[in-house]
C-alpha cells in the first residue's frame, strides 16, 4: 500500500480490540481503536476512515446499531462490517438494512476477517484519489474542483474527501461570500427534505467540521468555513 488505509475498530473488549488492532497492523493497515460508540462518534468526525469494524454491544446506552445508524446518516458509502456475537438473522437483517457492508459473527478466523477486509477495501471507491487527471470544472479563491473526477484541490494540493463533503464543497464554492442558511445547505447538499432543526444542524455540523478537518489550515479560527450565528455559515475562497 503507497498510502495507509484506516481502518477503525469500534469494539469494547480491550483484548479482541488489542488482538484486532494488532493483526490489522502487521498486515500494513493503521488502525484508530474505539472501545465505545461516544469514542467512536469523536474519531470518525476528525479522522478520514477507510473502514469501520463494528461491534453490537458497545457496554454503554448507544449500541453499535445506533452507531451504525448515524454513520449512514453522514456518509453512503464507508465501508462498515459488522463483528458480533449476535448470531441471529433477525440482528443480520437489520444490520443489513441500517447498511452494514458485511457481517461476520464471533468467534471468528482473523484470517478470514483480513480477507473480508481487504476484499471490501477493493470494492469501496474512496473519493479523491482518481489518478487520471481530467480539466478541472470550478474554479474558486485557492481551491479547484472536477466534477468528473470528484476531487478537490487547494493550492493545487489534493484533498481527499468522501461525497457528502465534495457535495457540500462544491455548493459552497458555487455560492461564495454569501450568508447560507442551514435550510439551504440540506436542500442543496441532501436533496431531502428538511428534517426537524435538531436533526437539520446536527447532521450539517458534524459534516462541516469534517470539511473544517480537511480544508482549514486553523481548525479552530476557521477562514473558509465561518459560522453565522444562528443562521448558517459564510464560505470565503481566498
Amino acid at each position: 500500500m503507497d498510502e495507509k488505509e484506516i481502518i477503525m475498530v469500534v469494539e469494547d473488549s480491550e483484548s479482541l480490540n488489542n488482538f484486532i488492532a494488532k493483526n490489522l497492523i502487521e498486515q500494513g493497515f493503521e488502525v484508530i481503536q474505539c472501545f465505545n460508540a461516544k469514542d467512536a462518534y469523536r474519531k470518525l468526525s476528525k479522522n478520514f476512515i477507510s473502514l469501520v469494524i463494528l461491534d453490537l454491544n458497545l457496554g454503554d446506552d448507544i449500541g453499535g446499531m445506533r452507531v451504525l445508524h448515524s454513520i449512514r446518516l453522514q456518509d453512503k458509502i464507508l465501508p462498515v462490517m459488522i463483528v458480533s456475537s449476535i448470531n441471529t438473522d433477525k440482528s443480520k437483517v437489520e444490520g443489513f438494512r441500517e447498511g452494514c457492508d458485511d457481517y461476520i459473527t464471533k468467534p471468528f478466523y482473523i484470517e478470514e476477517l483480513i480477507l473480508r477486509i481487504k476484499r471490501m477495501l477493493e470494492k469501496s471507491s474512496l473519493i479523491g484519489f482518481n489518478k487520471n487527471t481530467v480539466e478541472t470544472l470550478y474554479t474558486n479563491g485557492i481551491f479547484e474542483l472536477d466534477l468528473d473526477s470528484l476531487t478537490v484541490c487547494k493550492n493545487g494540493k489534493k484533498i481527499p474527501m468522501r461525497k457528502k463533503q465534495f457535495d457540500m464543497m462544491l455548493y459552497f464554492i458555487r455560492n461564495s461570500n454569501k450568508i447560507l442558511p442551514f435550510e439551504a445547505i440540506y436542500q442543496n447538499v441532501w436533496n431531502e427534505p428538511i428534517p426537524d432543526e435538531k436533526t437539520l444542524e446536527s447532521n450539517i455540523y458534524v459534516n462541516i467540521r469534517t470539511l473544517r478537518n480537511l480544508i482549514e489550515d486553523d481548525k479552530k479560527n476557521p477562514r473558509h468555513i465561518v459560522s453565522v450565528s444562528k443562521c448558517g455559515y459564510i464560505f470565503v475562497p481566498e
